[in-house]
């Protein structure tokens, strides 16, 4: 069964739940809808680096250094696991968002001399706002989504969208594409596909977003 919830004009529809209300989750009777094309917001080509090693906590670490190189930001997988690992070991327990938000958030000096503040955005289990993973795939930005306790690189959702005659509109995501960084290259591409996987095995979405950070003249 395909998940799917009816919301105002210019919001967003539900996009992913283990479960959903009933008066959300069923099209009323008797009321048309106007099916747009299948929509799909994606980066199509995507290239991950190599782990350096082939353990889950260099899985994440990967995504976040493509993450942030779409952001114009230069900090490898080596840099994430020390940080974060101490070291540069090899660790398969995936880390609690909490935990990971809190190593990577606050702010860096980068080589260049720029100054940012990494900012991260964490959700429990399956988003339940699609504008929370579109926009970012429209910016070129991929996200670290957690499955079945892997950590994969979300690069595209497929999605259709319904009009009420009133307006409202309907959003159904049909797939999430993500990439594994462990399998090999031409292995990668997974999908979640809606109605045919279980929300509850998505354990949480990760961004981190780029803020620059303003140097004022004393400061030089």
């Amino acid at each position: 069964m395909l998940l799917r919830v009816s919301v105002p004009l210019c919001s967003v529809a539900l996009l992913l739940a283990p479960a959903i209300s009933a008066s959300a989750g069923k099209k009323p009777k008797g009321v048309p809808l106007a099916r747009l094309p299948e929509r799909a917001a994606e980066i199509a080509k995507l290239a991950l680096p190599a782990p350096a090693q082939k353990c889950q906590n260099w899985a994440w670490a990967v995504a976040l250094e493509v993450m942030l190189q779409a952001q114009a930001v230069a900090l490898k997988q080596n840099f994430w696991v020390q940080k974060v690992n101490g070291s540069e070991i090899c660790w398969d327990a995936p880390p609690t968002l909490r935990g990971l938000a809190r190593a990577i958030d606050g702010r860096y000096v980068l080589d260049d001399g720029r100054k940012i503040r990494l900012q991260s955005r964490y959700y429990e289990g399956a988003p339940t706002i699609p504008d929370d993973v579109i926009a970012p795939l429209r910016q070129g930005t991929p996200l670290l989504v957690f499955w079945k306790n892997r950590a994969l690189v979300l690069r595209a959702v497929i999605y259709d969208e319904y009009i009420y005659p009133n307006g409202q509109r309907m959003f159904e995501i049909r797939e999430m594409k993500l990439l594994d960084p462990l399998a090999p290259a031409k292995q990668r591409e997974v999908s979640f596909v809606n109605g045919r996987d279980d929300p509850a095995d998505i354990s949480g979405v990760f961004q981190v977003t780029v803020i620059p950070e303003k140097t004022m003249p004393w400061q030089r």
